[in-house]
């Protein structure tokens, strides 16, 4: 049944898949998952844009398609691409379009420690896995994440967004601010090098003020409720 349900075709960035018109749908979907399973190996998790040939297909009849070709062969379908339009220019381009769309949104991540006179700043949302030292900065347009201690100055919202946030393991900055709301710490030195406990806050804006609050259901729900 697989072999005549469908034939898969590709080029560097694309796959078009070409669909048996007369086939009962759950029988089509099954033929798809063996298909991409048993091609599985040969893809080795890439990322591609689809097209879908051969029958006309509802929202949730492709979603159902994409769902079953990911579970089977561990491809990272980034975008459904219109047939009239599958050449491997237009596939490239929508690839590329799509990756840039998804670290936008998806926002950067930084591994090591920002050691004193470092400056970090960044257009999108950022990740940091490690410590912000004293003397250290991070900016962001977005939010700040600190996975380690923070004890430098971190600047989110830097656009002027009152909505963005920061958080840390360790909350000990020298100064925090969000938008153009400001808070200073008296405690942190940029000669401080103490080891402070794990004490997960977040730091965000509500009702003109900043809020440094400890890591709960409760001021998750405060902030994004």
């Amino acid at each position: 049944m697989g072999q005549s349900a469908v034939i898969i075709k590709s080029n560097p960035y694309g796959l078009v898949l070409m669909l048996n018109p007369d086939l009962p749908f759950e029988e089509l979907l099954t033929a798809v998952g063996e298909k991409f399973g048993a091609s599985a190996g040969f893809f080795k998790k890439a990322s591609l844009a689809l097209t879908f040939r051969g029958r006309v297909l509802t929202k949730e009849q492709e979603n159902a398609l994409v769902e079953a070709i990911v579970q089977h062969s561990g491809i990272n379908v980034i975008c459904i691409v219109d047939e009239s339009k599958e050449t491997e220019a237009y596939y490239k381009r929508a690839v590329v379009h799509a990756m840039e769309k998804k670290q936008q949104e998806d926002g950067q991540f930084y591994r090591g420690t920002l050691r004193s006179g470092q400056v970090l700043e960044t257009e999108t949302s950022i990740v940091i896995i490690g410590d912000v030292n004293p003397g250290a900065q991070v900016i962001s347009k977005g939010n700040i994440v600190i996975l380690g201690c923070c004890m430098g100055n971190i600047y989110a919202g830097a656009a002027g967004d009152c909505g963005c946030f920061a958080a840390a393991l360790t909350m000990k900055p020298m100064q925090v601010r969000i938008a153009d709301k400001t808070a200073r710490s008296a405690i942190v030195k940029k000669t401080d090098t103490g080891e402070y406990p794990i004490d997960p806050k977040i730091v965000y804006i509500k009702e003109d003020h900043l809020q440094i609050k400890p890591i709960t259901n409760e001021t998750l729900m405060d902030y994004f409720g």
